[in-house]
């Protein structure tokens, strides 16, 4: 009998802590699309619906996961991680489920956009021969050999929809 109490108890305490959950505070690198919203918050990615409401954690990692972008499509989540010791970028069902590395190089590269078939992932990188940056490139999400994009140097960037133009800047932070 004691024991039934005491897990009653343990479960209505849960039930209290989780009814009474702080709001998120201090959420950074939003990105909406498809009715849903992905934002970095305490070194991971959350998704909800547009409105705040379904709230959930996407990545659980000790590492810092940033820069969330929904794919095309809305069923794919790109993002930043340092989880291999520097800035890569990973994919990720918006169901959930173990990240996929995409990038495997020892500086630092960070999530920009899509391009608009849903096929590549764009990043900013410090590879190249540049000192003071490198042009825009391309991997493909479902892995593979990075590209460089037609540029001398960018710190962001993203394709048209119609696949035509590339927007991006030439120096300084996004």
């Amino acid at each position: 009998m004691t024991k039934r109490i005491a897990v009653l108890l343990c479960f209505g305490l849960v039930l209290a802590v989780t009814a009474t959950a702080a709001p998120i505070k201090n959420a950074h690198m939003p990105h909406i699309a498809k009715g849903m919203i992905a934002f970095a918050y305490h070194g991971d990615i959350w998704i909800a619906k547009d409105d705040g409401t379904a709230v959930r954690r996407l990545t659980d990692n000790i590492a810092n996961d940033t820069s969330p972008r929904f794919s095309p499509d809305g069923k794919l989540v790109a993002f930043t991680s340092d989880r291999a010791g520097n800035s890569d970028i990973y994919v990720v069902p918006i169901e959930g489920g173990e990240p996929v590395q995409l990038t495997f190089m020892t500086g630092g590269d960070d999530v920009q956009s899509w391009t608009p078939d849903g096929q590549k992932i764009l990043f900013t990188t410090s590879r190249g021969a540049n000192a003071w940056g490198s042009p825009i490139y391309a991997v493909p999400a479902k892995g593979g050999q990075p590209t460089a994009l037609g540029m001398p140097a960018a710190t962001a960037g993203m394709i048209s929809l119609d696949g035509r133009m590339i927007a991006f800047n030439r120096n300084g932070a996004r």
